[in-house]
């Protein structure tokens, strides 16, 4: 028995090819096909490294609200999409801060 594991949200047309292939070959081979999700989550430690800030911001930025992040025991798990939407807004952030900056710069306001 073969598994294959896909992120449907980031699948080529290739990849989607290549999941049909799994099933009609699984489908010809009379098998019985399990689907299943998870949430990629990531620890702070993870987070803080992509974002390239320190594990202890991102535990403030969890703690004001800026990250959600759920408890698994007693430690804080971020899912991979709420990290991907704060580091959106992160770059959003810091190009409206270099925009006015530049602004600034160049007619003097």
């Amino acid at each position: 028995m073969s598994s294959m594991t896909v992120d449907p949200a980031h699948l080529s047309n290739e990849d989607w090819g290549r999941v049909r292939a799994f099933l009609d070959s699984a489908k010809q081979r009379g098998e019985v096909v399990d689907f299943s999700t998870r949430v990629e989550l990531l620890t702070p430690a993870e987070v803080a490294r992509r974002l390239g800030m320190s594990r202890s911001t991102v535990l403030r930025r969890i703690a004001d609200g800026d990250i959600k992040a759920t408890k698994v025991g007693t430690h804080h798990r971020i899912p991979l999409n709420e990290y991907e939407r704060y580091g959106r807004e992160l770059v959003r952030r810091m190009a409206e801060a270099s925009a006015a900056d530049i602004g600034a710069e160049l007619f003097g306001e």
